[in-house]
């Protein structure tokens, strides 16, 4: 039998996987936060507002730069978990709210990020946010970890995602945002693209969490879960490199500004 996807209400999808989700999602690459920090000169001095940070994979990266982040994500799960990872660091604050309407005041950041999240914004009034909330000059950075999709890897546990669930939407990421939707958003400034090396050495107990912290993967107690999760490990032993498999990624980095 075949699960299907789950509802497409992207401040509520993630409900229940926060842990999860947690524990098996990757950071980002160390190259690419000291190339942002230093081509827009960020320090202590600046402040930058993560949007739907969930539960802050980026928001710590930044704060491990030294810069002072606001984290904002409106899923009660995922804050749970962000709200307590500020608690730990006076660099890190965060606050339950969307990326459309994040409660900040008019002209208060530098900077505003967004790591796999900005295709579940409304783009629009995001970008109307992003001008109110930005500073003069102030700039916006969208990075994703993308699957790299030309990988017969990636391209195998794909093809185990079509087998058990009848409307696998394909692995999220930038590729879910259009050429043209890019262009309207950084409109009139124009963005700045760069890519990162980032594949993961996997054991299979992350290789599977990692796949199942996605929220079109069945949870457990579905009839899908179980033949799911043994496709993946035969998957996995299929490609192994002694015990461990790499996961091939590359973190995609849009940066410019919208007009501020």
């Amino acid at each position: 039998m075949k699960a299907t996807a789950v509802p497409q209400d992207s401040t509520t999808r993630f409900t229940g996987l926060a842990r999860i989700y947690d524990r098996f999602r990757p950071g980002y690459p160390a190259e690419c936060l000291s190339w942002l920090a230093d081509t827009l000169r960020l320090g202590t001095s600046c402040h930058v507002a993560d949007v739907g940070a969930g539960t802050g994979k980026l928001s710590e990266e930044l704060v491990y730069e030294g810069i002072r982040t606001v984290a904002i994500e409106p899923n009660p799960d995922m804050f749970q978990v962000l709200e307590a990872k500020s608690a730990t660091t006076s660099l890190l604050t965060a606050v339950q709210a969307t990326a459309e309407d994040s409660t900040l005041p008019d002209a208060s950041m530098n900077l505003i990020t967004a790591g796999q999240s900005f295709h579940w914004f409304d783009q629009q009034r995001f970008r109307a946010e992003c001008r109110r909330v930005l500073k003069p000059g102030g700039q916006v950075a969208l990075l994703w970890n993308s699957r790299r999709r030309d990988s017969d890897f990636t391209q195998a546990t794909a093809d185990v995602f079509r087998r058990h669930i009848s409307d696998f939407p394909g692995f999220s990421g930038d590729h879910k945002v259009s050429a043209e939707e890019f262009d309207a958003f950084f409109e009139p400034d124009g963005f700045e693209y760069r890519e990162f090396a980032h594949d993961q050495m996997l054991t299979v107990d992350e290789f599977l969490g990692r796949n199942l912290s996605a929220t079109y993967a069945p949870r457990e107690g579905d009839p899908a879960y179980a033949p799911l999760v043994a496709d993946l490990r035969r998957l996995f032993d299929e490609h192994r490199e002694v015990d461990e498999v790499r996961f091939p990624l590359t973190t995609r980095l849009f940066l410019g500004g919208v007009g501020v």
